[in-house]
């Protein structure tokens, strides 16, 4: 019997909490280093190949610009780079350093220009219009927090797939997607009431030294922070309510990437992929799995333009997703 995409989608939600419940730390860094980077080259390409959704022309190259921007204070911020480069050169990466989250929230913006606005004049001065107010943004820290914490994290993987999946109940109206949803929205709740484990305190040193060697501690950090759950002071492995967050982020960014390899069928990604690409996506694959293995900062930092780069070009399906759900319940409410 032919296993639909939406009971499939059930069952992978579970999957991803069961999994997280029972290694809530180990199953971020083993789903974030295997399947991350299978998921950044292959929707790119799918990406690539729908034209990025949008009419603009400009929008792949204005994507790659602003993730250079992201990427290049971390990149050269690696010792064995950073130690060569003249002085002027590390200067110059210490100042494009604070306009990280500006370069982020203009992409998003960007994605609510490009496809909302078609007036190319209206669009340019929009762009300059948020670009002048992300500048005096910058120095506040809400706004740093939602655009460069969350935004590219747990934004991106729960929030914006909530709404994709969403979106396309919407457009199939299937009682198991509808389901899907209410079970997605509902899995903070249901982690809050699940009771915590002994075996959530042995935690390997090599996890411990990853966490904190890549910073991926400090998203627990912010979240604990912003929901009210401490000071943001400290982190500790062993506190219930840090391996709790952390048990979110696993499930959050596992059924990520899990929800995209489901849709196969449902959106054709692979059809786009001749045996040339298969060819290069698997090598590209291969050889990230290797640097992360070999050392995770590194890996993390050598594949951060991939990583920001679909995020980017994904914003747009978000704005789509966003925009269809909208209009579908105003249509509604006018009757």
């Amino acid at each position: 019997m032919k296993l639909n995409v939406d009971t499939l989608n059930t069952f992978l939600i579970l999957l991803s909490l069961v999994v997280a419940y029972i290694l809530p730390f180990e199953l971020f860094l083993i789903s974030y280093a295997i399947l991350g980077p299978l998921h950044y080259i292959t929707e790119i390409n799918w990406i690539k190949n729908k034209s990025y959704f949008v009419n603009e022309k400009y929008w792949l190259t204005l994507c790659i610009i602003l993730t250079v921007i992201v990427v290049i204070p971390a990149l050269f911020g690696l010792n064995f780079i950073e130690d060569n480069l003249p002085e002027s050169w590390v200067t110059s990466i210490n100042y494009v350093r604070p306009y990280t989250n500006m370069a982020i929230f203009l992409c998003l913006v960007g994605a609510f220009i490009v496809l909302l606005i078609k007036n190319k004049r209206l669009q340019l001065l929009l762009f300059l219009v948020f670009g002048i107010v992300s500048y005096f943004l910058i120095d506040i820290s809400v706004f740093n927090l939602i655009v460069g914490i969350l935004l590219p994290t747990l934004i991106h993987v729960y929030i914006f797939t909530l709404l994709f999946m969403w979106y396309g109940v919407l457009k199939k109206e299937s009682k198991v997607g509808g389901f899907n949803v209410i079970l997605l929205l509902l899995v903070p709740l249901i982690i809050y009431l699940l009771p915590s484990q002994e075996n959530w305190k042995i935690i390997s040193d090599y996890v411990k030294n990853t966490y904190v060697e890549s910073r991926f501690y400090l998203l627990n950090v912010y979240v604990s922070k912003t929901i009210g759950l401490s000071d943001g002071s400290n982190f500790n492995f062993t506190d219930v309510i840090t391996s709790k967050i952390q048990l979110f982020i696993s499930f959050a960014y596992t059924y990520h990437y899990l929800n995209w390899f489901s849709k196969t069928t449902v959106i054709g990604w692979h059809k786009t992929i001749n045996k040339q690409k298969l060819i290069i996506l698997l090598s590209i694959w291969i050889t990230s799995v290797v640097l992360y293995a070999y050392d995770f900062k590194l890996g993390l930092i050598l594949l951060l333009f991939l990583s920001f780069m679909h995020v980017f070009l994904e914003f747009p399906i978000n704005v789509i997703s966003i925009k269809e759900i909208v209009k579908h319940y105003s249509k509604k409410l006018t009757g």
